[in-house]
């Protein structure tokens, strides 16, 4: 009985032992990642933040990726219709204008 009395305490050690090996290991681990983090933030704190012009251009490089060229094509078509649109326009109420004007004058 005294026999296996001992061989179960020793079973009981041995856990007891791995387990603190298990927590010992895990304590490193734990200090290991606390000077990354502490590490990481010094380094954050040193790093100096990105200019305003940085990502405007970051911003106009998206930009420039994402719109195609049929898109850019279909956008100074459009672009290009109002205007002539808008000249055929100014030119219809300049001849207006100088038709009211000869009817005024009585030609």
């Amino acid at each position: 009985m005294s026999r296996a009395k001992l061989f179960k305490e020793e079973l009981e050690l041995d856990e007891v032992l791995e387990k603190q090996q298990e927590l010992q290991s895990r304590l490193r681990e734990f200090e290991r990642n606390q000077k990354e983090i502490e590490r990481t933030r010094a380094e954050r704190e040193c790093t100096m933040p990105p200019l305003d012009e940085i990502e405007a251009r970051q911003k106009s490089r998206q930009h420039e990726q994402t719109v195609t060229r049929g898109q850019v094509a279909n956008v100074r078509r459009d672009q290009n219709q109002g205007l002539l649109l808008l000249v055929l326009l100014i030119a219809a109420t300049g001849t207006l204008i100088w038709w009211g004007l000869q009817l005024m004058q009585g030609n």
